[in-house]
């Protein structure tokens, strides 16, 4: 074998010896990729489905308290009466929070209506809140035929239920009540109360004013009116109000009839009366 032949053949295997190395590389950069990947899609896995399995997780806890808690209340049931009774309570209050029928005191009804948001305190009301209502309404006038506004206080420390379909204190506060132009508030009512609030809702408009929580009082009030207005400013402020009379009302008083004496003459003979 010549010096040429030798040349060629050192290059070939050379050229052999560098293809096998790349060959190596290339399997160990496709190894590295694929484990890098493997690797990659495990974490996704993870991180997509452990937060799922340990909400499962959690849920199935709740369920296991919820019936070892269920098991106490019925062994207390079956080892005394008082134990029912305490059971009984517990559920009631439990579907209670979920009930507007539960939620109505005894001898009250659940009445709707709608207002305005302003008009209910600008939409910060609660269920369980106390509040009295307003009335402005129009009062028909006989003599004119026209209508004449009159606002009073017509019912004191009611209380609210429900705000729209919220039996409670909704969790995100009121900004969606204050942003909403009229709210559904239903109150409980008594019966008669119930027929007025449904009169007044034909024939004028509603407004709120809330209590705080440990106000309970009653007071007698008087209807608005410009005289109550006059009297009040001259009373706290010492200032008078003059109110121009619009209409004057006449009544023709009665007198009593009086029986009328007649002129009479008696005349007597003898002592006797002829």
């Amino acid at each position: 074998m010549n010096l040429e032949n030798k040349k060629q053949l050192a290059i070939i295997l050379m050229a052999i010896a560098l293809g096998l190395v790349a060959a190596l590389l290339a399997t160990n950069y496709v190894q590295t990729r694929i484990q890098e990947e493997t690797r990659k899609q495990s974490e996704e896995f993870k991180q997509k489905y452990m937060a799922k399995i340990q909400q499962d997780m959690d849920s199935l806890r709740g369920e296991i308290t919820r019936l070892e808690e269920q098991q106490k209340t019925m062994a207390i049931t079956a080892v005394s009466p008082a134990g029912a009774q305490e059971a009984e309570a517990k559920m009631r209050r439990e579907q209670s929070k979920s009930s507007l029928a539960l939620r109505t005191p005894a001898g009250r009804r659940a009445y709707t209506v709608m207002i305005d948001s302003l008009s209910a305190v600008g939409g910060m009301v609660n269920p369980g809140d106390f509040v009295d209502i307003i009335a402005h309404l129009d009062l028909p006038d006989s003599m004119t035929g026209k209508k004449e506004k009159v606002s009073t206080v017509v019912f004191q420390n009611i209380q609210i239920l429900a705000v729209g379909t919220n039996l409670q204190a909704p969790n995100e506060g009121y900004q969606k009540q204050q942003q909403a132009r009229s709210l559904k508030l239903t109150f409980a009512l008594t019966p008669e109360e119930a027929g007025l609030m449904s009169f007044m809702e034909r024939h004028g408009k509603l407004e709120l004013l809330l209590r705080a929580p440990d106000e309970t009082e009653i007071e007698v009030l008087d209807t608005a009116s410009w005289t109550g207005l006059a009297d009040y400013m001259f009373e706290k402020q010492g200032t008078e109000l003059i109110i121009p009379k619009t209409r004057a009302v006449i009544e023709t008083i009665p007198t009593q009839e009086r029986d009328e004496v007649k002129p009479f003459i008696q005349i007597f003979q003898g002592g006797q009366l002829q």
